[in-house]
């Protein structure tokens, strides 16, 4: 049994390649479990996301209406304010008209208020005069 160099390069190629197929599956069954751990965590997320949904669907509805309340209310709020400043108006412009008919009586009224005090005054005047006269004349 003598064994030649080339039977001693082939058991070592055999033995390399026995070797090198045994590392080979080694990194496959690593790699295998590798994708059923990333398979198991992408299901995972799968599920989160399908409850996350399910949750977030009736929560986007609720959100929906009351967003679509605030509008109504906010429409109603702009009518009302519209409506309030109409009436602002309005009463700016009774009271400028006021205004104008207080300066007109003034102007209209005043004079003959003076003339009226004057007169009153006068004949005051005169009953005074008349009546200390007349104490005078008793006494």
């Amino acid at each position: 049994m003598d064994m030649s160099l080339l039977d001693v390069v082939g058991i070592i190629a055999l033995l390399s390649a026995t070797s090198l197929c045994i590392v080979a599956i080694s990194a496959i069954l690593r790699l295998l479990k590798n994708v059923d751990r990333m398979t198991y965590s992408v299901e995972a997320v799968q599920q989160d996301v399908r409850a996350m949904r399910t949750a977030a669907i009736p929560a986007i509805d609720q959100a929906t209406k009351v967003l679509e309340q605030a509008h109504t209310t906010l429409a109603r709020v702009d009518g009302d304010l519209q409506k309030i400043s109409a009436g602002a108006d309005t009463f700016k412009a009774i009271a400028d008209d006021v205004r104008g008919l207080e300066t007109l009586m003034v102007k209209t009224v005043k004079p003959s208020l003076e003339e009226l005090a004057e007169f009153v005054s006068s004949v005051v005047s005169g009953l005074t005069s008349v009546a200390r006269k007349f104490t005078k004349y008793l006494s």
